[in-house]
């Protein structure tokens, strides 16, 4: 302000001293006009109820809403004609007014820049510096303001870890926490800072802290979760802690785990169809495994796969029979496996650890008129499990010799157009013996045991428990085969389709 000061003297120093010198003689009452038009610098917007004055002093007007201005009967000469409006820095312009004749001025003035001070550098408070073993879901806490009380301060935290490139950032706008509940991984050591930024100032930043995430849980099994309008897989320990292995934005489901390769595979939709997947155990490293033949039944929902007991290859479910991919295909390239009779689908597959038993499940397009076969490594028929019984059955799970086939049939007997059982129960049929045996647990009429699994010592059985109702949550219970009682005992809430492997 010093400096406009000094500049407005010097101009009207100069203009005074013209005005002093000229020799031209000024004939007595000769008068003219004065015009002009006073804009803001930059957007030239005109500016009403600016003050326009001369030196020599005339006549002091307004300019009006257009930003014009006039001044009648000026005595002829040279004046320094200034605008002024509060907010914006005083102008000067010089004009020369001649008899009988209009002078015109134009102004740009110029937005008073008032002192603004940079926000308060901002002080992480939580997670507290070098923080470990925190979850995946964490409230960032951290200390700013501005000292101008009209300033809005947007914070972005700005997060980087030591196991990738990634860069996460999150704005929040005066608010100074932030809870993050995506996007942060486990194992990873986190170094983030703030930057504090009032749009007139450069952003001051804070000092960088750090903190490390907690170790990836070991998933002792895999279930899926229904979040919006999506199945999603997660990985849970039996203390309770869960992994999340698939994004809730894709629809992802049944997933199987086969530990000699370390490796979870999975059915996902792409458009309007559906393609087996394959992740590492801690969801990453995510890539399609099928492309030409996509997996395909009577109802995706029931639709199961089986991996080789060495991880080599899956055989899949498709609407001519069942297809074989290698699980290191690249171009999706598969081959036949089993062709059913005519009129018939394969819906499920299972596949025993030892002496190659593969069991399969067979129905008609709607999903009744069962067999449960059990076929040798060339697709050779073994056993006959399920036949020529009305209702719907499946759920198929093999022992790990092969000897025993556990499954689900609805007793009820009934072949719903809707494909809704009504009272579905677990079985285990031993195959020397030929018998099969009902699981007795506290399942109630009007509910429906699903999807049952061995558990890795066979001790155990793992089934999904859910009402006849479509829309009912489902629940994951195990039931102790050594227990001579009815027993079961809740593993998961709102899951299905678990896979237990060791």
């Amino acid at each position: 302000m010093k400096f406009k000061n000094i500049f407005r003297y010097l101009t009207i120093a100069t203009l005074a001293v013209l005005i002093g010198c000229s020799e031209d003689k000024i004939e007595d009452g000769a008068t003219g006009t004065l015009t002009g038009l006073v804009v803001s610098s930059g957007d030239n917007e005109p500016l009403a109820n600016v003050k326009i004055s001369t030196q020599p002093i005339t006549s002091t007007v307004f300019t009006s809403e257009a930003g014009l201005f006039v001044i009648e009967s000026v005595p002829v000469g040279d004046y320094a004609v200034q605008a002024e409006l509060d907010g914006f820095v005083v102008d000067f312009e010089a004009a020369v007014i001649q008899t009988n004749r209009e002078s015109n001025v134009i102004f740009e003035l110029n937005k008073e820049v008032v002192a603004n001070s940079s926000p308060f550098t901002p002080v992480p408070i939580a997670p507290a510096n070098n923080a470990t073993d925190l979850p995946l879901s964490l409230d960032f806490v951290w200390s700013g303001g501005d000292p101008d009380e009209d300033d809005n301060v947007t914070y972005t935290i700005s997060l980087q870890n030591d196991q990738n490139d990634e860069v996460l950032e999150f704005q929040t706008v005066t608010d100074t926490t932030l809870t993050v509940n995506s996007g942060l991984i486990n194992s990873a050591q986190y170094f983030w800072q703030i930057s504090a930024d009032d749009g007139v100032n450069p952003p001051v930043l804070s000092a960088i802290s750090s903190f490390e995430t907690s170790a990836i849980p070991q998933a002792d099994f895999l279930f899926v979760r229904k979040i919006g309008d999506n199945n999603v897989i997660f990985g849970s320990d039996l203390e309770g802690n869960l992994i999340q292995l698939t994004s809730e934005a894709n629809n992802s489901w049944r997933p199987r785990k086969n530990s000699a390769i370390g490796k979870i595979a999975y059915l996902q939709s792409v458009g309007a169809q559906t393609h087996l997947f394959l992740m590492n155990e801690d969801g990453s490293d995510k890539r399609r495994l099928t492309f030409p033949v996509p997996v395909s039944g009577f109802d995706l929902n029931e639709i199961d796969f089986a991996w080789e007991p060495n991880g080599a290859s899956i055989l899949y479910p498709t609407l001519s029979g069942v297809r074989r991919v290698s699980s290191s295909a690249t171009t999706g390239v598969t081959t036949s496996f089993y062709e059913p009779a005519a009129g018939m689908l394969v819906t499920e597959i299972a596949w025993s650890q030892f002496n190659d038993v593969i069991a399969l499940k067979l129905n008609d397009i709607d999903g009744y008129n069962v067999s449960i076969i059990t076929v040798d490594i060339d697709g050779n028929l073994l056993d006959t499990i399920f036949d020529g019984e009305p209702g719907a059955a499946g759920g198929l799970d093999l022992n790990i010799n092969g000897s025993k086939v556990l499954y689900w049939y609805d007793i009820s007997g009934l072949e719903l157009p809707s494909y809704l059982p009504q009272d579905a129960r677990v079985f285990i049929y031993d195959i020397p013996t030929a018998t099969a045996t009902q699981i007795d647990n506290f399942v109630t009429i009007g509910r429906n045991n699903f999807d049952p699994k061995f558990g890795p010592n066979e001790n155990n059985v793992y089934y999904t428990d859910k009402a006849r109702a479509a829309t009912a949550i489902p629940n994951i219970f195990v039931h102790d085969l050594g227990d001579p009682m009815a027993n079961e005992t809740l593993l998961e809430s709102n899951a299905s389709m678990i896979d237990f492997e060791e």
